[in-house]
């Protein structure tokens, strides 16, 4: 299987999401720095990326062969990890308004914390694809991550307020279509 163009931006958008809420959390929290916001958003992209593609490589060590359970456990992994998502968002946990970053380790803890979920997906997606087929979807996360990260510290200095519940529930709507997409395909 081959991932397209589309999948990847779509992927790349879920990607970022994340991203976009918890640096408007964390500029929201704290009077951080530029110069931290963009240690913070590096860190953020080089996590995912590089959280995306572990998780995609060792999924891919275990995958089936067999092209009918492969669609099926990346379509189930990817449809739990929405399902946890909005089950997040109904129970009022996630993200909150406010982090507060006080020192680089807590600015790495919070890169890694974020892109957990990123490992989970990519082992979904290790069932279908290769390492090497997801180049596109890893420089579209990095660009668009880094970009929605400063972005996103930048709106939550100014105390804008951040429809994050929205923003995480398009997110899983995506993931949700996309596992639709694998299964079918």
């Amino acid at each position: 299987m081959e991932l397209s163009i589309l999948d990847s931006i779509v992927l790349s958008f879920a990607f970022s999401v994340s991203m976009f809420v918890v640096s408007a959390s964390v500029g929201n929290g704290s009077s951080i720095k530029y110069s931290k916001g963009i240690a913070q958003s590096i860190l953020m992209v080089f996590f995912q990326c590089l959280l995306l593609y572990v998780g995609v490589w060792v999924a891919s060590l275990f995958s089936l062969g067999e092209l009918q359970y492969d669609r099926t456990i990346a379509a189930g992994i990817l449809i739990l990890m929405a399902i946890k998502q909005f089950i997040n968002i109904v129970k009022k946990q996630g993200v909150k308004d406010t982090i507060v970053v006080s020192n680089m380790k807590s600015i790495v803890f919070l890169a890694i914390a974020t892109s957990m979920d990123v490992f989970v997906i990519g082992m979904g997606l290790g069932f279908l694809y290769n390492p090497s087929q997801l180049g596109l979807v890893l420089i579209l996360t990095a660009i668009l991550g880094f970009l929605v990260s400063i972005m996103g510290i930048f709106m939550g200095r100014q105390k804008r307020k951040i429809p994050s519940k929205l923003l995480l529930g398009a997110k899983a709507v995506l993931l949700i279509e996309l596992a639709i997409k694998m299964f079918f395909e």
